[in-house]
């Protein structure tokens, strides 16, 4: 049975389709390596430039599109998250093609204007460095204080934290400041900090992590990267804490 591929993306993104690349195909007896290579081309995007978005060499995208070689799950994840596609799909060929909401557009989290600073320089600035497995590691010893931003004035225990690496590229660069309300509930589509244990006090050193909060369940949080592009899930046990961010200061 024919049917129309239509992937989910996001509309305001730049990724369109020109009706000269849309075509019906049969589901049924295409190839993961033949889905994957129909997503590429219906997105306008090489080898290469998809690669880039999903995390691997182009080399990697024409083995699986020939089927010499399959994609690993997260690679699938990140291929799914990335372009809107239905994860089931994807992987089996069974479900629908154009099943999952689109995803936002990244965009660099919004700079704080210099208009918004106010008041003395009473806000404090935590470092951090990079440790195993993409994670930070963070010491609550205040390296130094900057002007605070008025989204925060009066958030008691609000920070601003030094980012170190490029993870959550183009949403924040290396040497970028997260703006944090520790206050703030969780929210999907959010990017947070997340630590292994609750920070300040006593704690010393914490292992954090910066990602985009897609979602969660009693036990899990599910979690986005943006470079290279991965979903994944961590439990929440080993991550209890989470704290919003809610702006950026450009690294200077």
């Amino acid at each position: 049975m024919a049917a129309e591929f239509k992937p989910c993306f996001n509309q305001k993104s730049s990724d369109t389709f020109s009706p000269d690349v849309k075509e019906r195909f049969t589901l049924g007896f295409m190839s993961r390596g033949t889905r994957i290579r129909q997503i590429r081309k219906q997105i306008g995007l090489n080898q290469t430039e998809f690669g880039e978005r999903v995390g691997v060499t182009p080399q990697a995208v024409s083995q699986w599109e020939r089927g010499l070689t399959e994609p690993e799950l997260d690679r699938l994840q990140a291929i799914a998250g990335q372009f809107a596609v239905d994860f089931e799909w994807l992987a089996s060929g069974k479900g629908d093609a154009q099943l999952v909401e689109p995803r936002p557009t990244i965009e660099a989290q919004r700079p704080i204007p210099a208009e918004d600073l106010i008041g003395l320089r009473d806000f404090p600035v935590f470092a951090a460095a990079m440790g195993g497995e993409g994670h930070l590691i963070v010491s609550f010893e205040q390296i130094e204080t900057v002007k605070r931003p008025s989204i925060l004035e009066g958030v008691r225990n609000a920070y601003a934290l030094l980012i170190s690496g490029d993870s959550m590229r183009p949403a924040f660069n290396h040497g970028d400041m997260a703006l944090v309300h520790p206050g703030l509930p969780t929210a999907r589509d959010k990017i947070h900090i997340f630590y292994d244990h609750p920070p300040f006090g006593e704690a010393g050193e914490v292992e954090a992590m910066i990602k985009n909060l897609v979602g969660w369940t009693n036990d899990k949080w599910k979690l986005e990267q943006y470079n290279p592009a991965k979903l994944f899930d961590v439990d929440k046990i080993d991550w209890p804490t989470a704290h919003r961010v809610v702006g950026r200061y450009d690294a200077r």
